[in-house]
């Protein structure tokens, strides 16, 4: 007979929800014992966890319906290019919404955004901001320099034997349309145009 105060083999490994625990026959009130910690509402993690990104945002986005894994966060479960200030950062940024009231949970920093369904997918479990609308949320943290980086990287034809992909992850007139949709960033629309611009060329430098 399997110890009723074990907790499953699968909770171990990482954050998880109420719903995910007692989906295993774990009672709410397991959860108090001193082997869980309670991150905020219905989201817990094994004690003595150590931290992992991704694990943390799957959970995080697993228990919050209606919102996904964006900015910093969505930066560097991507891998994007990143200043030293953010390259190591363990933050997580979860957006909503504006229909939905802001996030509300300790160690999460909340965004309440207008988003299209395009803009927002599922990966490995995740629910998570697309590669375009992560570049366009950094617009109000990062230098323009660094924003040229994301940028480039998007638009940039990829060598299939490297990166097992032939196809950019963007072009350029999808980040133009991508601006011209959500008009209200920190950057005024010349200074954008300016900024695309900047990638452009960049983009023909590096072409063969």
């Amino acid at each position: 007979m399997r110890n009723e105060f074990a907790l499953p083999t699968e909770l171990l490994s990482g954050p998880f929800t109420l719903a995910e625990a007692q989906a295993r026959g774990v009672p709410r009130g397991r959860l108090l014992r001193a082997d869980v910690e309670r991150v905020s509402r219905n989201l817990y993690r094994p004690s003595g966890w150590d931290f992992d990104l991704e694990a943390a945002a799957r959970a995080l986005s697993a228990a919050t319906p209606g919102a996904w894994i964006s900015h910093v966060t969505a930066a560097r479960l991507r891998y994007s290019s990143l200043p030293p200030w953010l390259a190591d950062s363990t933050e997580l940024h979860l957006s909503k919404p504006r229909s939905l009231p802001g996030a509300r949970r300790m160690g999460v920093i909340g965004h309440r955004v207008i988003a299209a369904e395009d803009e927002v997918e599922s990966v490995d479990g995740i629910r998570i901001s697309t590669r375009p609308r992560t570049w366009l949320d950094m617009a109000r943290l990062l230098p323009l320099d660094y924003l040229v980086c994301m940028g480039d990287e998007l638009i940039r034809v990829p060598r299939q034997a490297l990166e097992g992909r032939d196809t950019p992850f963007a072009t350029l007139e999808g980040l133009r349309a991508l601006v011209e949709r959500h008009p209200n960033l920190r950057l005024r629309p010349a200074e954008w145009w300016s900024f695309l611009d900047t990638v452009q060329v960049s983009y023909l430098i590096m072409l063969p």
